[in-house]
């Protein structure tokens, strides 16, 4: 995407680097503008890159959500620091840059859709990555969960022209997407234009979704009309008086069957998220989780510990308690526990996570998943197989980044 905004004046070089898939040798070649960009668990590494490229001459620039928590932080390691959507802004540092003028800080204030170029997927390598292309049309968020990170990012209102989302899908060519929208139906009018365009291109695709996503029936019907065959839900706990501390306040735990019910009446595979750490968890309450899940109805779950990641208002809370353990960014990562949980030792919160993991996907439960998924069961058996490594990797995981 930002590849996509390096004006043609330039005529520029670009090498893309994604060392989640791939290896690269550092110390080849020299380049002239670095773009970092960085998660709160990938900080460390990331200023570790931006530290070694300034020494060779490079001018550093650092983005992505941890630098738009942290700005200060990441300007004592870049040269330039980007907060917020870089669409908006890349283009302003490169006129900047090419007039020998750059600032030490780009700021944008929400996101504007008429920014959004089109990828240069091109420049991507096919090893490594899902064949499906993923898609993006709506980036806000209208709800207010006290421990995410996206309005910091986004803001609420981040859409997309339906016509340019329809377009691009066109292009491709594929059949297949996975849309990454954190929150597609905040504005349930866009999110019915999206899907009735979507009915129109005969092509299947899963994505993100919040749980009154059934509450609304025409809203569903489209839903389930667009080609939607999976759609990932943050049930987040089973406690109601977790759900409400967190502001998420869409979460009605009597409903969670119900809405599982109904989208499995659509045809539509339903991948469960839920946190572990928060006040009303203890190790009676984890341990029954396999049980409730599996009472729910939900094909595919998956878990992480409770992060509270900086700038937030749950880290502010954590912090005011004086419940924050460690500011080594490099747990932040959603497997370790960082802050004092209330009713267990963090030992206990991440011995019952790892716990968690292998008894909710040893061979028993999955089978017994497969027995109420609606459809495309090999595909879901493929993702329960996929979890079910990742279930036993978690724990060397854990003991490796120690």
């Amino acid at each position: 995407m930002l590849a996509a905004l390096v004006p043609a004046y330039m005529k520029a070089e670009i090498t893309l680097v994604d060392e989640g898939v791939r290896k690269f040798d550092h110390a080849h070649g020299t380049y002239d503008v670095v773009g970092i960009s960085i998660v709160t668990s990938s900080a460390g590494r990331g200023y570790e890159l931006a530290d070694y490229y300034r020494t060779r001459g490079s001018y550093v620039l650092l983005g992505g959500h941890h630098a738009t928590l942290l700005p200060a932080e990441a300007l004592l390691h870049a040269d330039s620091v980007f907060t917020g959507s870089a669409e908006v802004t890349l283009p302003e540092f490169f006129a900047d840059y090419c007039a020998g003028s750059p600032k030490p800080v780009y700021r944008s204030e929400g996101f504007r859709a008429d920014c959004v170029p089109v990828p240069r997927r091109d420049l991507m390598q096919k090893k490594g990555y899902l064949k499906q292309p993923t898609i993006l049309a709506d980036y806000g968020c209208g709800n207010a969960c006290t421990y995410c990170v996206i309005h910091s990012f986004w803001g609420k209102n981040a859409k997309r022209p339906v016509a340019h989302v329809i377009d691009e899908i066109r292009t491709l060519g594929a059949k297949e997407f996975l849309f990454l929208d954190p929150s597609p139906i905040s504005d349930k009018e866009y999110a019915k234009e999206l899907y009735a365009g979507l009915a129109k291109l005969h092509i299947t695709w899963a994505g993100l979704s919040t749980l009154d996503v059934t509450d609304d029936e025409e809203l569903l019907d489209l839903l389930a009309r667009s080609g939607c065959v999976g759609t990932l839900l943050g049930f987040e706990s089973f406690h109601e008086d977790d759900l409400k501390s967190l502001s998420k306040y869409k979460n009605k735990v009597e409903d969670y069957k119900r809405v599982v019910s109904k989208l499995h009446d659509k045809g539509i595979v339903v991948l469960g998220t839920f946190m572990l750490g928060l006040d009303q968890d203890t190790v009676e309450s984890i341990r029954a989780m396999p049980d409730l899940i599996e009472d729910t109805q939900i094909d595919i779950p998956r878990f992480a510990i409770l992060t509270p990641f900086p700038n937030t208002p749950y880290y502010a809370q954590m912090e005011g308690e004086n419940r924050i353990l460690t500011r080594d960014w490099s747990r932040y990562d959603s497997i370790h526990c960082v802050f004092k949980p209330k009713k267990m030792t963090p030992e206990e919160l991440e011995t019952e996570f790892i716990s968690l993991w292998k008894e909710s996907y040893s061979l028993r439960r999955i089978g017994r998943r497969l027995r109420y998924t609606p459809r495309r069961k090999g595909t879901t058996l493929i993702t329960n197989i996929g979890f079910s490594i990742y279930a036993k990797r978690i724990e060397k995981m854990m003991r490796v980044s120690l």
